[in-house]
């Protein structure tokens, strides 16, 4: 090298050794500081925000049982970040227990519903909750909802408040409930796909979409009675609230198009005229309605008040242990799959593992099991109820309560149960038995592409490019007669009934939870708090600790759960938003499973979503 270039060596060698060594110091300092902030957080107690005025049910996304992995995750860094982003997802036990709280909490002085951002939800959710409304109202404090409008899910809530206040540009929507599918048999036959469909029970219609181009005389018949009932008891729980007439909840076409015309089309007025709200009012006259019980508040134009979540932080565990024996709670919500699930759905392995801890630990006296599931692989749910028989061999008695559906293969779990509870609302049995292969030889063929080979049975060489021979599609078929046969056998063995009457009610139909009850598919009409005292009274215990049994979280994950939670509470706004969307950005992309993963090609999945 040229003794004219080495002082720029020199010199560039100097630059990097600067650069690489004040890169390190500031990562090393950044690096002591999360440790720092950590260590603070950790050793901090956490304090109860201060809390006087309105508690804001802020409900926002779906009412669920169980947070998905994702959005417990998406919550937590919201909570860090001071983020208004809404939810996606809202835990009904949060809102239960934080209504709960507040009838006696003093600090508290009524309730505010902000629906807004609340998605259509399952009616047995909107009830637990509403239910939860009326004895917060018994306490003498009141509840206020106001909106701009309010949809159908969002209105029954409403109609448990003491008060409606709704904008007067706003409206009240009302539509009843309906169930519609796209069918693709036309489609289907256009692009050469053959279906190949087995199925037992003349109601299971989860594969008529792939048969028929309309819905079936059959599923019409039980569609509409468990639709009419549910719009119903919608009917009946808002007009017994409102102190109204059914008609005026539901009214047929002439009546609702004489009453709008009246209020000359206008849909907040007519609201106000039927009482379907209390008041007309702007935002500002809305909020100083809200003032009068809440207080106005001391920083912004507004009334004195704490969010939901806020609240719920600083409530006690209610899962908390003080020595007693206890009783095992575990949700088991979403769609049954094989293997190892998130949160969010029902994983044959996840929740089989949950279950031995439950059968294994000599503290735990009796198991309620939450089940909120359309179903899905029978493996799976053999699996999951096969654990379920073990915990009962234990001697510990295992009690379900059936959330806003547990059909198909959800029912399945369910018969290992001593006792099931459900809601009226609830929608179970589907007591039937899918298999769906789809094959598309004649698609191949339409452009030329054909299979061609040689195999040494008559069972190789198995593959959607070719036919499905007619011996494998006896041999699919008597595999599902079997399973269906074992399902009706596994019912009629726990409802202590006849296979024959199990068959009668089966057959695939969809029940409400009042019906299921009156044919002997369920013991009891009853929710959450049902469901443990009978596995208090079962299990013999008068005082026990209720303990939530969930999947454990790796190590770091858990600290770094931990240290989000508390540094939250400890530096509010001031957090480092940075760090938070650094780690945002590097969280692992979970993909999607597909859902029919049955090892056999054998479903027991409901083809209905609850309204």
């Amino acid at each position: 090298m040229s003794p004219l270039l080495r002082p720029f060596k020199w010199l560039l060698q100097t630059c990097w050794k600067l650069l690489n060594f004040t890169r390190l110091l500031i990562l090393n300092v950044l690096f002591l500081l999360l440790v720092l902030v950590v260590v603070i957080a950790l050793s901090h107690e956490e304090k109860a925000p201060p809390v006087e005025g309105a508690l804001v049910l802020n409900l926002s996304g779906q009412l669920v049982d169980q947070l998905s992995e994702d959005e417990a995750s998406g919550q937590l860094l919201r909570s860090w970040l001071n983020s208004d982003e809404p939810p996606q997802e809202t835990l009904v036990n949060d809102v239960v227990r934080a209504l709960n709280a507040a009838c006696s909490d003093d600090r508290i002085k009524g309730v505010v519903l902000s629906l807004q951002d609340l998605q259509p939800s399952n009616l047995g959710k909107l009830v637990r909750i509403a239910d939860a409304l009326d004895r917060f109202r018994q306490s003498g404090k009141p509840v206020v909802a106001t909106g701009s409008y309010f949809q159908q899910h969002q209105y029954l809530l409403a109609a448990h408040a003491d008060r409606i206040l709704l904008d007067p540009a706003g409206a009240v929507l009302l539509q009843g409930f309906g169930l519609y599918n796209l069918y693709y048999k036309s489609a289907l036959d256009k692009f050469n796909i053959t279906p190949h469909v087995f199925r037992v029970g003349t109601y299971k219609s989860f594969v008529e979409p792939f048969t028929r181009d309309d819905m079936s005389p059959e599923a019409r018949e039980a569609n509409g009675r468990w639709l009419d009932q549910m719009w119903h008891y919608y009917v009946s729980d808002v007009a017994k609230a409102r102190h109204l007439a059914a008609d005026v909840v539901s009214p047929d076409k002439d009546q609702l198009l004489s009453r709008l015309g009246a209020a000359n089309g206008n849909a907040a007025q007519y609201a106000a005229e039927q009482k379907l709200v209390d008041h007309l009012a702007v935002r500002d006259a809305r909020l100083a309605d809200i003032v009068k019980f809440a207080g106005a508040s001391d920083d912004e134009p507004g009334f004195r008040h704490v969010l939901l979540a806020d609240y719920v932080n600083q409530l006690p565990d209610p899962y908390a242990t003080h020595g007693h024996p206890q009783i095992a709670w575990i949700v088991a919500s979403g769609t049954i799959q094989n293997g190892k699930q998130p949160a969010g759905s029902i994983g044959g392995d996840t929740l089989s593992d949950l279950l031995r801890q439950v059968a294994k630990d000599d503290q735990i006296k009796a198991l309620v099991l939450r089940i909120d599931s359309p179903g899905g692989s029978a493996f799976a749910a053999e699996q999951i109820r096969t654990e379920l028989d073990a915990i009962k061999a234990k001697g510990k008695p295992v009690i379900v309560t059936m959330g806003s559906l547990a059909a198909s293969g959800g029912y399945w779990m369910a018969t290992a149960a001593d006792r099931i509870f459900a809601e009226p609302t609830t929608l179970t049995g589907s007591i039937g038995v899918f298999g769906l292969f789809a094959s598309v030889e004649k698609a191949l063929a339409y452009v030329g592409i054909h299979s061609d080979g040689i195999a040494t049975t008559d069972f190789a060489g198995i593959d959607p490019s070719r036919p499905l021979p007619e011996h494998v599609q006896r041999v699919i078929q008597m595999n599902i007669d079997n399973t269906y046969q074992r399902f009706i056998s596994l019912v009629a063995a726990s409802r202590k009934m006849s296979v024959a009457a199990v068959d009668k009610v089966a057959q695939g139909r969809v029940w409400t939870g009042s019906d299921a009850k009156a044919l002997g598919l369920v013991d009891e009409l009853g929710g959450v708090d049902e469901a443990i005292a009978a596995a208090a009274r079962l299990a013999k215990l008068d005082t026990y600790d209720l303990v939530n049994v969930e999947p454990e979280l790796p190590p770091a994950q858990k600290l770094l759960r931990q240290f989000m939670q508390r540094s939250a509470l400890l530096f509010g706004t001031q957090s480092e938003r940075w760090l938070a969307q650094w780690l945002d950005a590097g969280r692992p992309i979970i993909k999607q499973v597909e859902s029919l993963d049955d090892p056999q090609g054998q479903y027991l999945l409901a083809p209905i979503s609850a309204p």
